[in-house]
């Protein structure tokens, strides 16, 4: 399987603006490449062991752009493409043998399209309400706290996004 994500937003070219600010944790990575890194580990089986990057410096020091290759154990690959400077579509395909998934609007998209690769045919799928993602996130944190149940948070998951962004911003020197 190989993955695609796109995920960037114009962003006015203020250095004064929370999203360039190093002391705010400013940069494409820390605002919207946790999205993207967090999707694509959601997809993997494992961690990705393999991590090479691309990145642009704004005048602040922070990262403005920056595309990042990752591969695991079990050959599964992504590519990110993130910018604070220009718009993309907030995307994720994930492509795989004989067809290919999209998603937009992610992290909060409610509409995915399954693609069969042989046929053409295309499945739309639809869940849940855009507007009411933060929401959705309060009830699966409120029932874990109330269950005593945090299995369904994939808190491993966070960790490994951590470990790369982490890792990423080391070889960036930030």
């Amino acid at each position: 399987q190989i993955m695609t994500v796109n995920f960037g937003s114009f962003k006015e070219y203020d250095m004064n603006n929370r999203f360039f600010n190093m002391n705010l944790a400013g940069g494409a990575l820390l605002d919207i490449g946790v999205y993207a890194l967090s999707a694509v580990r959601s997809f993997m089986s494992k961690q990705p062991n393999e991590i090479v990057s691309q990145v642009r410096f704004a005048p602040t020091g922070s990262d403005e752009q920056a595309t990042i290759l990752l591969k695991n154990e079990d050959q599964q690959m992504a590519t990110i493409a993130l910018s604070m400077h220009s718009k993309q579509p907030k995307r994720i395909m994930i492509s795989l043998e004989k067809g290919y998934i999209e998603v937009y609007e992610f992290p909060r998209g409610q509409k995915a399209t399954i693609v069969d690769a042989v046929t053409g045919k295309q499945t739309v799928i639809e869940k849940g309400n855009t507007e009411n993602a933060l929401y959705y996130e309060m009830c699966d944190m409120e029932e874990a706290v109330r269950n005593q149940d945090d299995s369904h948070l994939n808190l491993e998951y966070t960790k490994d996004v951590m470990d790369m962004m982490s890792q990423l911003r080391k070889e960036w020197k930030m």
